[in-house]
Order: structure tokens, then sequence, then C-alpha cells
């Protein structure tokens, strides 16, 4: 049944941390199971609310929800094709954001302690198994790869926030090749700003460009400006810039502000 199909679709999009809304009708005259119509970000609707303009209305609101920053559950009042409304139940699943470390160094360890306890899906990506061990950074998703693997190992979308820190000029740069084209929204780098021209030029001598958008995307020197010393503060300070960018705010004192921790206006 249609119904069914689309609550499976739902629960596999659930089990695979893939975004989707799942249309649910609550109010129905008819007997049987409720209409349902599961829509994912990407790809092709399943199942029908049982009525052509429900669905019509079930994708647009599910299209605005997908692309917000903090969508919520909602029930909808939707018309049919009788113009008569209809109680919809939208829910929506939006898999955790992904905080991606390249580099398992003793001062990645708190980034990717504090980044687990934000509810970051957390990833550390490096070569040396010792290194990149469940002892030292537990509850985190790790990836023994080397650059040459990457591509094949590693998926980066629109959610995923990066921080290169491998501590090794020639890593950094064969990272930066592969990061800067992909979807982050934030790709935070290790060190001077003197080290960041340096590796560009490197990368660019080798005949690879980087547009301007791509970038801009790039934070170098990584962190807030908050006095950091140590592994510890320099996490949150990088942390703290990548809740400030994800929030597109741009950091900076509460002090005398008019309000308070709010998101910025979209």
């Amino acid at each position: 049944m249609p119904q069914q199909l689309a609550f499976d679709a739902w629960l596999d999009c659930i089990e695979e941390k893939r975004e989707g809304v799942l249309a649910t009708v609550l109010q129905t005259r008819e007997a049987g199971p409720p209409g349902r119509l599961f829509i994912p970000k990407d790809g092709q609707a399943i199942g029908t609310l049982g009525d052509s303009a429900l669905d019509a209305q079930a994708l647009l609101v599910a299209a605005k929800k997908l692309n917000e920053s903090n969508p919520k559950p909602q029930t909808k009042g939707l018309h049919n094709a009788e113009k008569k409304e209809v109680s919809v139940f939208m829910d929506v699943y939006i898999p955790p954001l992904k905080l991606m470390i390249f580099g398992a160094g003793h001062d990645a360890i708190p980034v990717a302690k504090y980044g687990a306890s934000l509810g970051f899906h957390t990833v550390v990506v490096d070569q040396r198994p010792f290194y990149n061990s469940e002892e030292r950074f537990p509850g985190a998703t790790r990836i023994i790869a080397e650059t040459a693997k990457f591509a094949e190992r590693l998926f980066i979308d629109s959610r995923t926030y990066i921080i290169v820190m491998n501590h090794h000029l020639e890593k950094d740069q064969e990272t930066l090749k592969f990061v800067l084209p992909s979807k982050a929204p934030y790709i935070g780098v290790l060190g001077p700003r003197s080290r960041r021209i340096r590796m560009l030029e490197a990368i660019e001598k080798e005949g690879v460009r980087f547009e301007n958008s791509q970038l801009e995307r790039m934070y170098s020197p990584v962190g807030l400006d908050i006095g950091a010393s140590g592994a510890e503060e320099i996490a949150i300070s990088v942390l703290g810039e990548i809740i400030a960018v994800k929030n597109g705010h741009t950091g900076g004192f509460l002090h005398n502000s008019m309000h308070i921790h709010q998101l910025a206006q979209s």
C-alpha cells in the first residue's frame, strides 16, 4: 500500500541519516490507514495523502522545511480539491550536523570531545591507527585513510563542518585540494595566515585554482579571538566560530546587546 511504502521510506531515511519529511493526514472520514506522503530532500516523493491538491501543498511545505536551518514538526491546515481544510502532520528529520576533523594529534582530542557534546556527528580522519584510536577519540567515527583515498572513503555535504589540523604542510595541502571544492559551509585551517598563504601558493603552482566562493569558506587563522591558550581553550574558540557560522552570526560580545542568543534572520 502507498501509505506503508511511505512509512517504510521514512524509517529508511532516519536509519540512513538522510533529510526528509513525512506528511500524515490526521483527520479523515474514510476507513483504513491515514494518507501518508514521504518527501526526501533528494529524490522522488513516495505515497499519497489521498488527494492531489493535498500532495502538492505538502510538497511545498516540505521543501520549505528542508531548507530551514532548524526545522520543527508541525501540523498544517491544507486544503483538498474540494477546498476543505485537512489537518496534516508534517514530521521532519534532519540528521545531526557533521564535524570532520583532519588530523588526530593531541589538540584534536578536545575538539572531537566538545564537538560530540554539542551534538555533532564527529568524524576523525587520519591514516595513523595509533593516533586515530578509539581510546583517544571515544564516540567518534574514525576513518583510517591517507589523502589518496579521501575521494572513495569520505562524504562531505552542506551539513559538514571541517577542521584541518594535520600539523603537516603537505598533508594539509592535499586535504585542502579535496575539501575546498566540496559543499562544506566551513573549512577551518589551523595555523597562522602566513602558513595559509604558503599552502595556497604551493597548490596554485600545481595548477590548481580555487574560486573566490570556495576560498570564502576557508577560515584561517581558525577560531574566535578569545585569547585562547592551550588545546582545550583553542578547541572552544574553534567550536565557537563554527557555531557562529552555523547560526549566521559573526561572534563578539553580547554586552549591552538588546537581544541575546537569537538565530540570525533568514
